[in-house]
C-alpha cells in the first residue's frame, strides 16, 4: 500500500475536474426572500402498497420501541434523545439513517391496519422534535442525502396516514414549510462532488417535491437532470453502473415511484425511461434468479433495498410488465450466469464501478457466488459497515471468492469509500453454455486469468497468472460458505455441510490449503463466522481446485 499523499493524489485523479470543483464550492444558504409566501403540499399519492405495506419489510423496525424514543435501525438498537437527534455512539451511517425517517412509513402502515391513534401522535411527535432540534442546516440532518431520503419517506407516510395528519392545520403546515426549506435546500446542494447513487437519489426527490410544490421551473431543470442520469448511470446491459445489486434495486424502487406520481399529477417522464426500468427489471430478475437473495458484489446486503420479489410485483401492477429473467449475459457491468440443473453460478468479470466513483467497489473481479435449488451455498463475505475496523477485510480480495497473486490487492481500497489503484485490461475471453474465462491484470503489471466450467453437478476452477518480472508466483484464492455450514477433511478432499438444507459440498483442493472460519454479513451491522477455504500454489503460476455439489 503506498504513502497517504499518493493514496490522496491517485483517488484524485479518478474524479472528474466538475466534481473537485463541486467538493471546493461549499455549501450554500436558502434566502429568506425564497422562502417568503405559503407553500401548500398538493396532495399525491405516493405509496406502493408492494413495497410499502409488506410485513417483510416492515418488520424491520420496531414501531412499540418508537414510542418509548428507542430505534431499531440497520439491525441495531438505539435510545435516541428527540432533544438532539444524534446518538454519538452509533455509526455515522446509523445516524444517517435515524435522518432518514423510514421508520415514518412503519408507524403510518401500523396506524392504517389498527386505526389507533398512538402511531399517528408518535409520527407528530417525532418530526415536531426533529423540526425544533434540526435548525437550518448543520449536521447529519441537513446532508443532501439525507433530506432526500426523508422527504420521499414522509410523503409515503402523509399518503398513508391518508388525511389523518392534514386534520391538525397548523402541525401540517409546520411539515409543509420544513419540507419546502428541505427542498430548496437540496436543489442548491446537489452532490455532484459525488454523484452516483446520492446523485440519484437528490435528482429523483427534486422530480417528485416540485410537482409537489407545484414549481414548473423546477420540475423541467429536475427532469433533464433526471435523463442525463438514467443515461449516465444504467449501463446498456440493463445495470447500475456501481455494480452493486442492493444499490440496483434501491434505483428501481425509486423508479417506480417517480412512475407512480408522474401518472398521478400528470407530467412527462423522458421517452426512455419506460424501457430503462423494465431494462433494469429483467436485469434484477436475472441476475437474482436461482440465487436466493441479494448477490455480494461491491457493497451490497440484504434488508437494505426492497426485496427481488416485492419489486417484481410493484412492476408487474404498475406497469404492466412481466419480467424476463431468463438473460445469462450482462457485459456492460462484467455479470455472467451458469446453470446447470438445480445450481446457479453467478461470476464477476468487469471492472469494479465508474472509474471517477468506487465508493461502494469491493475486490471481487473473477468472483462468483454459487446456490444449490435457491439456497445460498458459496458467497461472498458481504459489507457489514462502513464504519467500522472490518471494513478493510470486507472489501479485501481475500473476502470474495477470487483470486490473487503475490500478495496484490486488485483494488487499493482506504478509508471508507476510498479507491487509489486498481486493475485493468479486464476482459472476458470465452462464454458459453457452463463455461467461462476472463482475466485482468493488476497494478503491479501481473496477468490474472480464472477459467470455470459448470457440469455434471461440478464446478472446475482454475487460475493461473503471468508475471510482470521473472520470479516465483504466490497464487491464493479463497472459497467462502454461508453461515451455518460444517466442515470435515476427509482423505483429499473438504466436505462441507450446508446446515440443516440438505446440501453437501465436496473440494478437491489442488494445491496447498487451510480451512478455518472467517466473518460475514448478510446485513449491515449482522457478523457472523463461516468457513472459508484459502488454497495456495508456489511457483508455476497455475492453482486449480474442483468443487461437486449435491445432496446428503
Amino acid at each position: 500500500m503506498g504513502s497517504k499523499v499518493a493514496l490522496y493524489l491517485n483517488t484524485i485523479r479518478r474524479m472528474r475536474p466538475s466534481m473537485v470543483i463541486s467538493r471546493l464550492r461549499g455549501v450554500r444558504t436558502v434566502s429568506n426572500r425564497m422562502l417568503e409566501g405559503a407553500h401548500p403540499v398538493r396532495a399525491l399519492r405516493i405509496a406502493l402498497p408492494e413495497l410499502d405495506l409488506d410485513k417483510e419489510y416492515l418488520g424491520r423496525f420496531d414501531v412499540d420501541g418508537l414510542l418509548e424514543g428507542d430505534f431499531l435501525l440497520i439491525n441495531e438498537h438505539h435510545e435516541v434523545d428527540l432533544c438532539v437527534w444524534s446518538v454519538p455512539d452509533a455509526s455515522h451511517l446509523w445516524n444517517f439513517n435515524l435522518h432518514y425517517f423510514e421508520y415514518g412509513i412503519a408507524l403510518a402502515a401500523r396506524y392504517r391496519e389498527t386505526g389507533e391513534r398512538r402511531w399517528l401522535e408518535c409520527f407528530k411527535r417525532l418530526v415536531s422534535s426533529w423540526m425544533r432540534a434540526c435548525p437550518y442546516h448543520g449536521g447529519d440532518a441537513w446532508h443532501p442525502y439525507t433530506i432526500s431520503l426523508r422527504l420521499v419517506n414522509w410523503l409515503v407516510a402523509i399518503d398513508l396516514f391518508d388525511g389523518a395528519l392534514e386534520r391538525d392545520q397548523s402541525f401540517f403546515a409546520a411539515m409543509c414549510e420544513s419540507m419546502y426549506l428541505q427542498y430548496r435546500h437540496l436543489l442548491i446542494n446537489q452532490e455532484t462532488h459525488l454523484r452516483a447513487n446520492h446523485y440519484w437519489e437528490n435528482v429523483k426527490t427534486l422530480v417528485i417535491m416540485a410537482a409537489v410544490f407545484d414549481e414548473k421551473d423546477v420540475l423541467d431543470h429536475s427532469l433533464r437532470w433526471l435523463s442525463e442520469q438514467l443515461d449516465e448511470q444504467i449501463l446498456p446491459d440493463g445495470v447500475h453502473f456501481e455494480r452493486s445489486l442492493m444499490y440496483h434495486k434501491l434505483m428501481i424502487e425509486g423508479m417506480l415511484r417517480l412512475w407512480h406520481v408522474s401518472q398521478g399529477m400528470r407530467f412527462k417522464l423522458p421517452a426512455k425511461f419506460l424501457p430503462m426500468v423494465e431494462l433494469m427489471l429483467d436485469a434484477m430478475a436475472s441476475l437474482e434468479r436461482g440465487m436466493g437473495k441479494t448477490p455480494f458484489f461491491n457493497d451490497s446486503a440484504d434488508g437494505v433495498s426492497k426485496t427481488c420479489d416485492q419489486l417484481r410485483v410493484a412492476g408487474s401492477r404498475l406497469l404492466g410488465y412481466e419480467v424476463d429473467d431468463s438473460k445469462a449475459a450482462f457485459p456492460d457491468a462484467g455479470y455472467y450466469k451458469l446453470y446447470q440443473g438445480p445450481i446457479a453460478v453467478m461470476f464477476d468479470a468487469g471492472v469494479p464501478g465508474p472509474s471517477y466513483m468506487l465508493g461502494h467497489a469491493h475486490c471481487d473481479c473473477l468472483s462468483f457466488e454459487l446456490s444449490f435449488d435457491g439456497v445460498p451455498i458459496i458467497v461472498n463475505s458481504g459489507t457489514y459497515a462502513y464504519q467500522s475496523e472490518l471494513r478493510p477485510y470486507f472489501r479485501s480480495t481475500a473476502a470474495h471468492n477470487t483470486v490473487m497473486v503475490d500478495g496484490v490487492e486488485q483494488l487499493e481500497c482506504w478509508g471508507e469509500h476510498r479507491v487509489a489503484r486498481g486493475y485493468d485490461d479486464c476482459m472476458v475471453e470465452a462464454f458459453g453454455k457452463g463455461h467461462i474465462a476472463a482475466s485482468f491484470r493488476d497494478y503491479q503489471g501481473n496477468y490474472l486469468r480464472r477459467e470455470i466450467r459448470l457440469s455434471d453437478s461440478r464446478l472446475d476452477i482454475e487460475d493461473t497468472c503471468s508475471l510482470s518480472a521473472k520470479r516465483t508466483a504466490e497464487l491464493a484464492a479463497w472459497l467462502h460458505f454461508r453461515p451455518g455450514t460444517s466442515y470435515a477433511i476427509v482423505d483429499d478432499r473438504i466436505r462441507v455441510s450446508a446446515g440443516g438444507a440438505g446440501e453437501c459440498v465436496e473440494v478437491y483442493p489442488g494445491g496447498v490449503h487451510s480451512m478455518g472460519d472467517r466473518p460475514v454479513s448478510s446485513e449491515f451491522s449482522v457478523l457472523g463466522m463461516a468457513p472459508s477455504i484459502e488454497l495456495c500454489s508456489s511457483g508455476g503460476g497455475k492453482l486449480c481446485c474442483q468443487v461437486t455439489i449435491g445432496t446428503r
